[in-house]
C-alpha cells in the first residue's frame, strides 16, 4: 500500500477569482489524486467571498469596501471578509477515510488540529458546540456555527470554514480572524497545523511546487469566477 502523503503547496497572493479557480483546480485537477494537499494564500486586493447558496444581493449588502473583489465560492457557507483574515484551503482525496466521514466530522477533525496548534503557543481557544440561533443568511465571523473555533472565555469566533464534497474528494476553505489573535506567531502556527494534520491523516509531509495546470482551463475558470453569470446566479 502506498504511504499517504500531505502536500504543502507554496503560499500565493492573487485576486479572489484566481484564488477560487486555484482551489477548484486543487480539488479537481491535482495530478496526485491520492495525496492530501494544503495551501495558505493571501489576497491581491480587498476581497469578500460568499457561499454557493447565498444571495448575491445579500452578500453585496454586507460588503464594507466598495473597491473590494466580491466572488462566489465553489463551497457553501456565509459571507467572509478577507480584509484581515488568514486563509487556507485543504483538499482530502476521496480515497482517504477522512473524506468519507460525515462532513461535520471532517470539519471537527480539522478544526481540532487548529485548536491544538494554537494551544502550542498558549492561545486559549476551543471548539464551539452550541447551535446558532439564526437560520437565514450569515456573515462568517458574526456568530459561530457548531465546531467553529472560539476564544475560551469570550464569545468571539476565531475560525470557520466552508466545505464542498465531490467525487474527487473534500474541499475545505478556511478562514482565521487575525484581529482576535494579536499575539499568534503565524509561521509557527502554520508549521504546527501542518504537523497536526499529518498526524490526523497518518500522512508524510512533503513540500511541493505548484502543478502545471492547463493554462486555457485556468484562464476559463478565472473568467468564470469573475463573471456576473456566476456571481449573480442567485
Amino acid at each position: 500500500m502506498t504511504p499517504q502523503e500531505l502536500h504543502v503547496l507554496p503560499d500565493s497572493t492573487h485576486t479572489a477569482a484566481q484564488n477560487m479557480a486555484h482551489d477548484f483546480l486543487l480539488l479537481n485537477r491535482y495530478p496526485d489524486v491520492n495525496a492530501l494537499r494544503i495551501r495558505h494564500y493571501d489576497w491581491l486586493r480587498p476581497a469578500f467571498t460568499f457561499g454557493m447558496s447565498q444571495s448575491y444581493k445579500y452578500a453585496l449588502s454586507e460588503v464594507s469596501d466598495s473597491s473590494a473583489d466580491i466572488c462566489r465560492r465553489p463551497t457553501g457557507g456565509g459571507v467572509v471578509n478577507h480584509l484581515e483574515d488568514w486563509t487556507y484551503s485543504l483538499v482530502i482525496p476521496a480515497s482517504h477515510p477522512l473524506a468519507r466521514s460525515q462532513p461535520s466530522e471532517s470539519y471537527r477533525s480539522v478544526h481540532d488540529c487548529i485548536v491544538s496548534s494554537m494551544h502550542e503557543q498558549g492561545v486559549e481557544v476551543i471548539l464551539n458546540f452550541a447551535s446558532p440561533e439564526h437560520t437565514g443568511p450569515s456573515v462568517c465571523f458574526e456568530k459561530p456555527e457548531v465546531y467553529d473555533i472560539v476564544l475560551r472565555n469570550l464569545p468571539t469566533k476565531v475560525a470557520g470554514a466552508a466545505q464542498k464534497r465531490s467525487k474527487k474528494g473534500y474541499l475545505m476553505q478556511g478562514s482565521i480572524w487575525r484581529p482576535a489573535l494579536p499575539d499568534l506567531d503565524w509561521t509557527q502556527f502554520y508549521n504546527d497545523f501542518i504537523q497536526s494534520l499529518s498526524r490526523l491523516a497518518s500522512a508524510e509531509t512533503q513540500f511541493r511546487s505548484w502543478p502545471d495546470w492547463d493554462e486555457s482551463e485556468e484562464e476559463q475558470l478565472i473568467e468564470r469566477f469573475e463573471s456576473e453569470e456566476w456571481n449573480q446566479r442567485r
